[in-house]
């Protein structure tokens, strides 16, 4: 009994029995209910991730609007030239079509749509596309005439896109695109008028709600592109097939 005494009075026993006592305080004062534990979620795709994007038909289109107005310069037939300025319309397709190269190599590492909407959709890129294209073919003769016309059919999917988003109308849904990039502000336009398509996969890309979105894509900008062109050749046809009057002082002489 002496011995336990002594022990229990000794100094290393009260410094022993100090700490354990100061240790489970504290542990209490800091730890949290098990209740509130906050445990960390998997990452999985949602609304933020899973934008909806114009599908390539309408920037397919915007492409060959490009190309109507490349042709309106030169004042090409289209219906009876379109052969010889077949490659210079599927240019100017491929590159509306540009900016997206991100989305399907967001859908393979990622699966959603985080990394679309980077700098590809941004007017640097759209410059700096531009310039590169014209370095290496010129659509029409002139540096900067190419690169403006570049420029334009690149332009036209950025513009598409701020008008992008999942409800129709004045409804300000647009996710926004970093035009000004790298400054991180994202710019919409509050008006949408394509709803685009969306979906966590490849699979799930041809859901119904994307069928239908494509649908009224083709519908919209088929509208749009007959009613140019119906203008646009009529415009044309009374601008090569009107013959100057013959003035009345030759028609006599003639006679």
């Amino acid at each position: 009994m002496e011995t336990r005494q002594c022990w229990r009075s000794s100094i290393g026993a009260r410094f022993a029995a100090r700490s354990r006592v100061f240790t489970t305080n504290f542990s209490r004062l800091h730890s949290q209910p098990s209740d509130k534990l906050s445990w960390p979620r998997p990452l999985r795709p949602d609304a933020d991730t899973l934008r909806p994007v114009a599908s390539p038909i309408a920037h397919s289109f915007a492409g060959f609007w490009t190309f109507l107005v490349f042709a309106k310069q030169l004042q090409i037939r289209v219906a009876a030239q379109w052969r010889q300025y077949l490659l210079r319309l599927g240019v100017l397709v491929v590159l509306a079509n540009l900016p997206d190269f991100d989305f399907p190599i967001s859908l393979a590492l990622l699966g959603n749509t985080s990394l679309h909407h980077g700098f590809s959709h941004s007017l640097a890129a759209a410059v700096l596309v531009a310039l590169a294209v014209s370095c290496v073919w010129r659509i029409v003769p002139g540096f900067w005439r190419s690169a403006m016309i570049y420029f334009t059919a690149y332009g036209s999917h950025l513009l598409i896109d701020l008008c992008t988003g999942p409800t129709l109308g004045w409804t300000n849904t647009s996710f926004g695109i970093p035009l000004l990039w790298p400054w991180p502000k994202k710019f919409s336009s509050p008006l949408i008028l394509i709803p685009g398509v969306r979906g966590k996969d490849f699979a799930a890309l041809f859901s119904l709600n994307n069928v239908w979105s494509c649908t009224y894509e083709v519908l919209t900008c088929g509208a749009i592109t007959a009613v140019a062109l119906v203008l646009w050749r009529g415009r044309l046809k009374s601008r090569f097939v009107r013959t100057p009057a013959v003035p009345a002082a030759f028609s006599n002489s003639s006679k």
